[in-house]
């Protein structure tokens, strides 16, 4: 399978977007995926799906997403979209952002859809004419899109607010979700959601390992940061305006390369969730923008800070 690409977004990282390392924040990589979602609808022919006029809207199931050239401000950017796979009322889609004048791929994103009936929320078969467009995209993913630290098959989420409560996982997010954050069926958008995971790590206070890595390694350095290499979310339910959002975060281990977290987004009011989080990052040197590897101090600092054995 070898369709080619087709372009479904072009502009650039502004400097507003950009968070305190310097780089596009993650939920800005997903304003641009939104919109990229909303142009491969539009040239699939599902109209009806981007204006809230029809009866049927896209339900995104998951996403993987993996992070590669960082952006910083006043980047030009580009996203194309072709299809992984397509059933009868399920896909999975693949856009790829791209550095304009570079041609390096800054990230790349898989997102499992389903096309719901509105009322019911049932799966209903694609049109026909919406299939017959996707076939001229079917390819195979990238070596760049494909997971790496992350298991994508089998995935079971186990979350609630009770385990989450037993494991003792941190609170690392309270709130509601707004109108403003919606899209036009009024369902949270797939920016606001990324907004609510980023802003909940600074509560993890999980920066002791990143100092007894700056004492650590060798050499030394002024500044040791983090950034997010690789991201999983299975989206269970799709809250609404009005609704809350409580989540839970914690460590899950390390290598001496990566870092791995958790964040499950549940219902305060039920305790059920609405979506699990796995995260990957790397440490960064900010002077040299470049990844460094964790010292033995580092990790077991690290793995002290962890919740053993976190899954979704």
């Amino acid at each position: 399978m070898s369709g080619a690409p087709i372009e479904v977004w072009r502009g650039c990282a502004n400097a507003w977007e950009c968070d305190h390392v310097g780089h596009l924040n993650t939920r800005y990589y997903v304003a641009r995926v939104e919109q990229a979602l909303a142009g491969l609808a539009r040239w699939l022919g599902l109209t009806d799906v981007n204006d809230g006029s029809g009866a049927h809207h896209l339900f995104v199931k998951a996403q993987h997403m993996r992070f590669l050239h960082e952006a910083r401000a006043g980047a030009a950017l580009h996203a194309t979209a072709q299809v992984l796979s397509w059933g009868r009322d399920e896909a999975v889609v693949l856009f790829l952002l791209h550095h304009s004048n570079s041609g390096k791929l800054a990230a790349t994103f898989r997102l499992s859809i389903a096309y719901l009936e509105r009322g019911s929320r049932r799966p209903e078969a694609w049109p026909a004419p919406a299939t017959r467009a996707a076939s001229a995209l079917l390819c195979e993913a990238p070596s760049e899109a494909k997971p790496r630290s992350l298991a994508l098959d089998h995935v079971e989420v186990t979350a609630s607010l009770e385990r989450a409560r037993q494991l003792g996982m941190r609170t690392t997010g309270v709130g509601t979700i707004m109108p403003e954050a919606c899209d036009v069926h009024g369902h949270w958008r797939l920016s606001s959601f990324m907004g609510r995971v980023a802003d909940s790590i600074p509560h993890l206070r999980n920066g002791e390992w990143r100092d007894v890595l700056a004492r650590t390694m060798p050499g030394g350095t002024s500044r040791v940061g983090s950034a997010l290499i690789e991201f999983q979310t299975v989206h269970v339910r799709w809250p609404k305006a009005g609704d809350g959002c409580e989540v839970r975060s914690a460590l899950a281990g390390c290598t001496d390369r990566v870092t791995h977290a958790s964040h499950w987004l549940l219902d305060p009011e039920t305790g059920a969730p609405w979506a699990a989080v796995r995260t990957v990052g790397i440490a960064l040197d900010l002077d040299a923008r470049r990844s460094i590897p964790l010292t033995a101090e580092a990790q077991a600092a690290y793995r002290d800070a962890s919740v053993a054995g976190l899954a979704l």
